[in-house]
C-alpha cells in the first residue's frame, strides 16, 4: 500500500474509566515546512499538510496578488533542502519547490517575511497597507437555493478522506451552482486549504470563479473571504462564524457570506440577493 504523505502513525497512550491504560497508535495530520524558491533562491517557507504542493504556491501567490494566473507561476520542481543547517528542514522532514521562471508583479524577497505559518494566513505581511485587495467588487449572476447551500457542508466532509482519518485538518471545496462538489482540498491551515484550491481553479483554467460556490470547514477570517474575492467566488459557506472584517469584505466586494451553516439553518451576513428560497430571489 502507498503510504499518504498527509498521514502519519503515532504511538499514543488510551486512558479509560478506573484508570484503564491501553498501548495503541494514532493517525494524524502531517504538518511539514515547505521552503519555495524562486530562481533558486529562497523566498518563503510555509508549514502545511504535504500535498497540492504546486496548486498551493499557485493559489498563495495569486492570492497575494503577485500572480495574475497559473502561467505567471509557471514550472515548478522539488528541489533538494540543502544547507539548511542543524534544526533545519532536513531534521523536519521539509520539501523544497523551486520556481524556475515566474512572472510575479513584484519580488517577494522585497516585501515580505520568510514564514507563513498554517494558522495564519495573514503572517508575512509586514505592515497594514499590505492588508488590501487589488480586486473589483464581484459582479455574477449566479443565484443558488437555500437548500443546496445548507447541503454544502455534509458534502464537502464527504470528501474529505483524510479527516476521515485523522480528524484533524481543514478543508475548502468549490461546488457548482447546483450544489455539485467540483473538488476539494485539505489542509491543517485554513487559508492553505483555500489556497490549494484556488491553485487548482487557476491550474485548470476555472479562474475567476464567478459560476462557483466555495465552502470552508471552519470559521471565516478576513483571509479566507480575501482568497476567495481574488478567485471570484460571490458565494461563500462556512459552518462556523465570520470575523467582523470578514463580514465588512464581503458588504464591500459583493460576496454573498454565509455562516453558521448547519442542520438545515444558517445566517445570511451580506448580499443575500444570490440565494433563492422556492425560485424567488431574497433580498
Amino acid at each position: 500500500m502507498t503510504r499518504n504523505p498527509a498521514i502519519c502513525e503515532r504511538p499514543i497512550v488510551r486512558t479509560g474509566p478506573a484508570g484503564h491504560e491501553q498501548r495503541d497508535s494514532d493517525s494524524l495530520a502531517v504538518e511539514e515546512p515547505l521552503e519555495v524558491r524562486i530562481r533558486g533562491r529562497p523566498a518563503l517557507v510555509m508549514m502545511r499538510t504535504p500535498g497540492a504542493d504546486e496548486e498551493l504556491v499557485t493559489g498563495y501567490l495569486i492570492g497575494e496578488g503577485l500572480a495574475g494566473a497559473a502561467r505567471d507561476v509557471g514550472p515548478a520542481r522539488l528541489a533538494e533542502p540543502a544547507d539548511c543547517g542543524p534544526g533545519g528542514l532536513e531534521s523536519r522532514g521539509g520539501d523544497v519547490l523551486d520556481l524556475a521562471d515566474p512572472e510575479l508583479t513584484r519580488d517577494p524577497h522585497d516585501t515580505r517575511s520568510l514564514y507563513s505559518s498554517s494558522a495564519c494566513g495573514a503572517c508575512g505581511k509586514i505592515d497594514l497597507s499590505e492588508l488590501g485587495i487589488d480586486a473589483a467588487p464581484i459582479r455574477s449572476p449566479i443565484a443558488a437555493s437555500l437548500d443546496t447551500i445548507a447541503e454544502l457542508p455534509s458534502r464537502l466532509r464527504a470528501g474529505q478522506e483524510i479527516f476521515a482519518a485523522t480528524g484533524g485538518l481543514h478543508a475548502a471545496g468549490a461546488f457548482s451552482q447546483a450544489g455539485e462538489l467540483l473538488a476539494v482540498r485539505e489542509d491543517v491551515g485554513r487559508h492553505n486549504a483555500v489556497d490549494k484550491l484556488v491553485g487548482w481553479a487557476a491550474r485548470a483554467g476555472a479562474l475567476p470563479a464567478s459560476d462557483k460556490l466555495l465552502c470552508v470547514s471552519g470559521r471565516l477570517s478576513y483571509e479566507i473571504v480575501q482568497k476567495a474575492i481574488v478567485a471570484g467566488f460571490p458565494i461563500v459557506a462556512a459552518v462556523s462564524a465570520p470575523s467582523s472584517l470578514a463580514v465588512d469584505l464581503a458588504e464591500r466586494y459583493r460576496v454573498t457570506l454565509c455562516g453558521f451553516v448547519r442542520s438545515g439553518r444558517m445566517n445570511v451576513y451580506a448580499h443575500s440577493s444570490r440565494l433563492r428560497d422556492r425560485g424567488a430571489p431574497r433580498e
